[in-house]
């Protein structure tokens, strides 16, 4: 009998030797990116087939799984104030190192955090924390002062389209009038801060006295020779610029108004 007792607590001491008790290594570089993603949906209207765009915000986060091979799930956390404190948003399976987050605000910054749990249900460390801008320069940008009423930005390229116009005005009332547009090429945005340059051809119109003053003449010039460099700001998330080097033109002024090139709105 006293045999079988010190085997029973040989058999229950090993048991526990076998018992998982440390905690998983840390997830590492974590890592995020703000989008907006437009998607289609053909559907019928009274009797006119019409496709739909639906814009859909979202946070994207990934990382490094953690290098211990017993992994169940891990957990994000998010932070709404800078990083003063850090909730619970959910968890995923083992096989999985990427989180979508759809409930974002525009221009808020969210800050993210992951931790594993092993099988044995013992929980890791967080990793390091990533902070993320709900702020992407796609849709349209509108112009004051000028006839063109917006220029819109490609919320999935982030270029402009591929010729677009500023037209300075189209008006020729009375002598020395002057009415014109500016060409601009696609300029592609620099994606870490939302600048990119290119070129102007500025043509015009000058309502001018005819030589022999019986009348008037429309006159057009062209600057297709010698473009004017410029740069594109959209770097703030409210207000822009269209600015030229040579300093012959005024800067343009942009207010982003957030919606597509179809006036769909690009966040709820």
């Amino acid at each position: 009998m006293t045999r079988n007792i010190i085997l029973l607590f040989y058999i229950l001491l090993a048991g526990c030797d076998l018992l998982d008790e440390d905690p998983p290594k840390i997830p590492t570089n974590i890592r995020g990116y703000f989008t907006v993603t437009p998607t289609t949906n053909d559907t019928t209207i009274d009797g006119t087939d019409t496709t739909i765009i639906k814009y859909y915000p979202r946070i994207h986060i990934s990382w490094e799984e953690s290098i211990s091979d017993d992994i169940d799930e891990y957990h994000i956390f998010r932070s709404t104030d800078q990083g003063n404190s850090f909730d619970s948003l959910g968890a995923v399976p083992y096989n999985l190192n990427n989180f979508q987050d759809f409930s974002v605000v525009w221009l808020e910054t969210f800050g993210y955090k992951v931790r594993a749990q092993d099988e044995s249900t013992n929980i890791g460390l967080f990793s390091d924390s990533v902070f993320i801008e709900c702020f992407k320069p796609g849709g349209n940008w509108s112009l004051g002062g000028y006839d063109s009423l917006h220029i819109c930005i490609d919320p999935v390229t982030y270029s402009t389209p591929e010729m677009f116009q500023v037209v300075v005005s189209h008006t020729l009332a009375s002598v020395n009038d002057t009415a014109g547009i500016m060409d601009f090429p696609e300029i592609a945005l620099d994606t870490n801060q939302w600048m990119g340059n290119g070129w102007m051809y500025y043509t015009y119109s000058v309502l001018e006295m005819a030589e022999d003053s019986s009348g008037y003449d429309t006159v057009t010039y062209a600057n297709t020779i010698a473009p004017e460099y410029c740069t594109i700001d959209l770097s703030d998330p409210v207000s822009g610029s269209i600015s030229f080097d040579s300093g012959k033109y005024e800067t343009i002024q942009l207010v982003h108004t957030l919606m597509a090139c179809n006036g769909d709105s690009l966040f709820p």
